[in-house]
């Protein structure tokens, strides 16, 4: 489970800094910068990779599914009050949003 999310916050930072075009509109749609795209990328970026290396530490999981959350509550906030999206636009972001919970949960037992 860690894994499968760690691939997909990795691949949402990946689009983000690379700039492909869809994500740039959604973003113009946010109304953030273009610079606070490439923040926010990067950041996925280096959760992805921290999500792969909290498998065998597990402080370090339960640090990288706190930034998530945060980073994934701000993707919900953009989509249904910067962007005025429908509530499903948010499906897979909430989704992600699970996982860095139960991520967390899943470590503090074993810590």
């Amino acid at each position: 489970m860690q894994v499968i999310l760690a691939v997909f916050i990795f691949t949402g930072g990946i689009i983000k800094l690379l700039r492909v075009p869809f994500q740039v509109e959604h973003w113009q749609h946010y109304q953030y910068p273009l610079w606070f795209m490439s923040v926010t990328g990067f950041l996925e970026l280096i959760g992805g990779i921290m999500l792969i290396a909290g498998i065998r530490n597990r402080r370090l999981a339960i640090g990288v599914g706190a930034l998530l959350v945060i980073l994934l509550l701000g993707a919900i906030h953009a989509h249904i009050f910067r962007a005025n999206q429908p509530v499903a636009t948010t499906i897979p972001a909430l989704v992600c949003l699970i996982l860095s919970i139960i991520v967390i949960i899943r470590n503090l037992k074993k810590v």
